[in-house]
């Protein structure tokens, strides 16, 4: 099932049998229509219309294919969240329109690595209130170091609750913006199950919680931590669905800073619709 699709009916009998060997066969319908693209004038059927969101460079958020409407409204929300502002911004093309930003949110570390992850969480509550939905998350690019690209599907508008779980350096883990203090007790409970400790848990800052596992759980060769990092991962899906949460999407963000240095995706769960 979508996002949006309503539950089928379910026959109440079984299905009509056919006529007897000696009665008139009905006339043959012929087959449904298929549906078509606009071509023309006359009715047809009009597909979905998906639309992109592009990390561009180090520092650029780049729409495509969305309605005009959306624009204002993004702009609006970036400029109230990445505060140290906006260079430039204005049509990319025909259909697209790019804002450039002070700074360097998508590079993946130092001091704007935090609230590069909040303006994600802010962008995606924007479109989700303005109707379009994420529905991919995809690297199109042989370029490197590249981002993903992130694919929305149009639907009905609703206000849902975003935050972000990123995987920093080689032990780190933080928690962005979490909605309320049982997603923050649920979320370091399920840390907390590393089996191998944790060093520290902190307030990195205000919205962002941190917790430094023992180990090296993002780069190690050790097969029982590979095992246990993933089982990590699962556990914290599995708490923030019993918090009413779901994956909206897993974002490749970030260039990183090289082979060992390299960057990790950052998940941001939404509240259900």
């Amino acid at each position: 099932m979508g996002f949006f699709s309503s539950d089928s009916k379910v026959p109440s009998g079984p299905p009509p049998s056919y006529p007897d060997k000696d009665s008139n066969p009905p006339p043959e319908k012929p087959p449904p229509a298929q549906p078509q693209y606009s071509s023309g004038a006359g009715p047809s059927f009009q597909p979905p219309r998906f639309a992109a969101l592009v990390l561009a460079r180090r520092d650029r958020v780049r729409i495509v294919n969305f309605p005009e409407n959306i624009a204002p409204a993004l702009g609006e929300s970036i400029a109230r969240v990445w505060v140290t502002g906006i260079q430039q911004q204005g049509p990319y093309d025909a259909n697209s329109y790019e804002w450039k930003l002070s700074g360097n949110p998508w590079s993946g570390w130092g001091h704007e690595d935090v609230p590069a992850r909040r303006l994600m969480v802010h962008i995606l509550h924007t479109l989700a209130a303005n109707g379009y939905h994420l529905v991919a998350c995809t690297d199109m690019s042989k370029r490197g170091p590249d981002k993903d690209t992130l694919i929305f599907r149009p639907g009905p508008a609703a206000q849902r609750w975003f935050f972000a779980v990123s995987f920093n350096e080689f032990d780190k883990i933080r928690l962005i913006d979490s909605p309320n203090d049982e997603v923050t007790r649920a979320f370091a409970a399920a840390v907390r199950t590393w089996p191998l400790g944790i060093q520290d848990e902190k307030e990195k800052e205000p919205g962002c919680y941190q917790l430094k596992l023992r180990g090296r759980p993002w780069l190690t060769g050790d097969g029982a931590q590979v095992n246990a990092a993933r089982i990590l991962a699962c556990s914290i899906m599995a708490s923030m669905e019993m918090q009413g949460y779901d994956l909206a999407g897993s974002v490749d963000m970030s260039i990183g800073r090289g082979e060992d240095h390299g960057d990790l995706d950052t998940w941001f769960f939404a509240s259900r619709i």
